[in-house]
């Protein structure tokens, strides 16, 4: 996709109806972690966080909370299946699941109300972005936000980081990319 192009034009490279991304999270096997020693964990993020969100609020309205898990899963599956950093922020493990602070920060005054956004806005994404924000959107973009927030306590990236605080405990811990990729890549099914 070239750079500048509007949001709503249609890219025209759904040729599958079901995602590979499965909401099935109970059954997984750990990789060998050798299968992974290509991924750059160290890069800065190919984009801004901000970018993504804006990608996510142009679909639909939500919550901070489910534009949070909507970021934190595109970053998750970039590192799983393309092997970077896709976005320019961390993610720590908050009491209410995966949260980027500076993603917070922005939109912390909507609380617990919708995010609306007016106008379009302007997508620096290559295509292969494209697909993989459009995968995570077609995986959990008919979720709401609490039910995002279960389904990340429930996987082992944030429950990793969150050993030893309690449940209601404040905790900054960054969500280590390196468990995201092979959690997420463990429980990629391709294409079944």
């Amino acid at each position: 996709m070239n750079m500048g192009q509007d949001i709503r034009h249609n890219y025209g490279y759904h040729s599958y109806t079901t995602s590979a991304i499965p909401m099935d999270t109970g059954r997984y096997v750990f990789m060998d972690s050798r299968e992974t020693e290509h991924i750059q964990l160290e890069e800065t993020g190919k984009y801004s966080v901000f970018d993504v969100a804006n990608w996510f609020l142009s679909k639909s309205e939500m919550t901070p909370k489910k534009l949070q898990k909507l970021c934190y899963y595109a970053q998750a599956w970039c590192y799983a299946l393309k092997g970077y950093r896709l976005e320019n922020t961390d993610f720590q493990a908050w009491v209410h699941g995966p949260v980027s602070p500076a993603l917070w920060e922005k939109f912390k005054a909507f609380g617990y109300d919708t995010i609306r956004i007016k106008g379009s806005c302007i997508v620096p994404f290559e295509k292969e972005e494209i697909r993989l924000l459009e995968d995570v959107w077609d995986t959990y973009g008919e979720q709401t936000g609490n039910a995002l927030e279960a389904l990340t306590h429930r996987e082992l990236p944030w429950m990793e980081a969150r050993k030893g605080y309690r449940p209601d405990e404040r905790c900054t811990v960054v969500i280590s990319p390196a468990t995201m990729a092979l959690y997420y890549k463990s429980i990629y099914c391709g294409g079944c």
